[in-house]
């Protein structure tokens, strides 16, 4: 019940409007607004309140849900115990935890991200902050996040994800990516960022390469691996990444042999499948086409059609041969769906060149008596000429299917003038033995205890892999970019941040299919954002009271699934 609460300090007396009420079996107070000075009251004839109430909208759904994951997987106290950083302020998990949350709702650099912090429920949890918490404070911390350390984190990491989660570490997907930045050439401090081949086609400027192992049971990242943008995705699996997944395996006590590892045809090196061998690992992986260049002649009639979980049939056929020095099971693969419309696509593409070739020569073989055109002199009155210029633009992909004949003397006479005839064909067998070639693909593996359309299921898996880093290089979540760190610590660190945000989101979407909710990624974050808070500050009132603002029935499912009011 609301009542009035009289007050008396230093022998003034002010009224209250407060209500009491039990919590827990207690009489508590829940709520008190200071009204006044007893004695204006008693001089004014008539009472007038004036609220003087403020109010601010405050981020709380996706931050309030990636906090809940933070808290099982106990992030901070891990990061912590690891670095060894003495207490002064936010410790290293702190950080690395703002960061995470920071890359998953707005990217900024780190300048701003104190600015950002202030407009979210973490102010709640950090309200007297008594250091910066900026760039010069993150390259800072960074430093504590020596690659050692980062290995430490992240096998402490994966053993809660595997006992508290129940991640299964049954099937790996592995696979590189790499960075563009705006760093000069190598400075003081600088080894990672180098000349290589951009994955995002900005060849004139440095790459830095990361690769990820992923769990295909709800791709979730496991380990990470931060290398010099000049190394070879080969070199790397063979000379980096294999070796930390052998480490890793074992200090989480996982036997190799019950591992299944996917990676594609970029990754193959006899060096590599030496290590895969004596691992006794299973693997499931891609071959290069030119290594099976008399089975790209197979009839589509010649594979047994299956249709795969997703309702998309494709026809495999079995077939065995020796590469890296034993003998191996191979997949031949054909997909109608890709195989028509790459047929479709080599149909629009020669049409086009035709028209192109007919449309160069229309005017150009065509010459009046004593005609000397300028700029091209005799260029066009020979043959040889001619054919040179068919070849140049017909190219290596189209010289079997296209045929120009081109007819005429060898030498076009100035005073006689004339034209040389330009006829353009097609040759039918070599469309239709490139047409034969469209839609095939090939896998290598040793799992000999699965059927062929479920090990073709199982690769295509690797897509979460590939999924990750589409929203590593999002510019909406979990972004790589703005990447504003020049320095190797720096660069390690911000790039761990992402990588723990991409590990918070992933577990927070498995932890929402376990509870009940089928969600995507996309879907989950839209609706948790539109999860916010609005707090109310009233005078008189120790603290704020923090009203969640009207939600749809998905955010509303959300947030009951998640628990997510113990935050407020």
């Amino acid at each position: 019940m609301v009542h009035l609460v009289k007050k008396v300090k230093k022998g003034n007396t002010y009224l209250y409007l407060a209500e009491r009420g039990r919590v827990d079996g207690k009489s508590k107070q829940l709520w008190q607004v200071y009204l006044g000075p007893e004695k204006r009251f008693k001089e004014s004839t008539e009472l007038v309140l004036k609220p003087g109430f403020q109010t601010e909208s405050i981020q709380f759904g996706l931050i309030a849900a990636l906090l809940h994951i933070a808290q099982k997987l106990q992030l901070t106290s891990i990061i912590d115990q690891v670095t060894k950083k003495r207490n002064q302020g936010l410790g290293v998990g702190d950080h690395v935890l703002i960061a995470a949350i920071n890359r998953c709702l707005a990217p900024c650099s780190k300048t701003q991200i104190r600015e950002w912090l202030d407009t979210t429920i973490l102010k709640k949890f950090y309200p007297s902050l008594d250091v910066q918490v900026d760039a010069s404070a993150y390259w800072t911390h960074f430093r504590y996040l020596t690659d050692e350390n980062i290995e430490l984190i992240e096998n402490e990491l994966a053993r809660v994800v595997k006992d508290t989660f129940g991640i299964k570490f049954d099937d790996l997907s592995f696979d590189p990516t790499n960075f563009f930045t705006y760093i000069n050439p190598r400075q003081e401090n600088q080894e990672l960022a180098e000349h290589g081949h951009s994955k995002e086609g900005r060849a004139t400027l440095n790459i830095i390469n990361m690769s990820l192992f992923c769990a295909l049971d709800g791709g979730i990242p496991l380990l990470h691996l931060v290398y010099p943008g000049n190394v070879q995705d080969a070199s790397h699996f063979r000379d980096g990444a294999l070796p930390r997944l052998k480490q890793r395996l074992e200090e989480l006590n996982i036997p190799a042999a019950t591992v299944t590892l996917i990676f594609d045809k970029g990754n193959l090196s006899e060096e590599a499948f030496e290590i895969i061998d004596a691992l006794k690992c299973k693997y499931i992986c891609s071959d290069r086409p030119s290594s099976h260049k008399t089975l790209l002649n197979i009839k589509p009639t010649e594979f047994e059609m299956h249709e795969l979980p997703n309702g998309k049939k494709i026809g495999v056929k079995e077939f065995h041969d020796e590469k890296y020095g034993r003998a191996r099971r191979f997949i031949a693969i054909f997909n109608p769906n890709e195989a028509k419309w790459k047929q479709e696509t080599l149909a629009t593409k020669m049409e086009a060149k035709i028209a192109e070739i007919s449309e160069y020569f229309s005017t150009r073989v065509v010459f009046s008596p004593g005609e000397k055109r300028k700029g091209q002199g005799d260029k066009w009155r020979t043959r040889t000429n001619v054919e040179a210029k068919v070849k140049e633009l017909i190219g290596s992909r189209f010289k079997d299917m296209i045929h120009v004949t081109i007819t005429g003397p060898d030498e076009i006479p100035l005073a006689d003038g004339g034209r040389f005839d330009v006829v353009v064909s097609t040759e039918k067998e070599a469309i239709e033995a490139e047409n034969l070639e469209l839609g095939k693909s090939f896998l290598m593996t040793n799992r000999d205890d699965l059927a062929l359309h479920d090990i073709v299921w199982v690769y295509r898996q690797q897509y979460l892999t590939e999924r990750a880093f589409k929203w590593l290089k999002s510019p909406d979540f979990v972004s790589v970019k703005p990447m504003f760190h020049w320095v190797d610590s720096s660069i390690k660190g911000h790039l761990f941040s992402c990588f723990i945000a991409l590990l918070l989101l992933t577990l927070l979407v498995r932890e929402l299919s376990t509870s009940g909710v089928k969600t995507s990624i996309y879907k989950a974050v839209k609706h948790l954002k539109a999860i916010n808070v609005t707090r109310i500050t009233i005078p008189g009132r120790k603290e704020p009271i923090d009203q969640l603002d009207k939600l749809s029935p998905e955010s509303q499912q959300l947030l009951d699934a998640l628990d997510l009011g113990k935050f407020l």
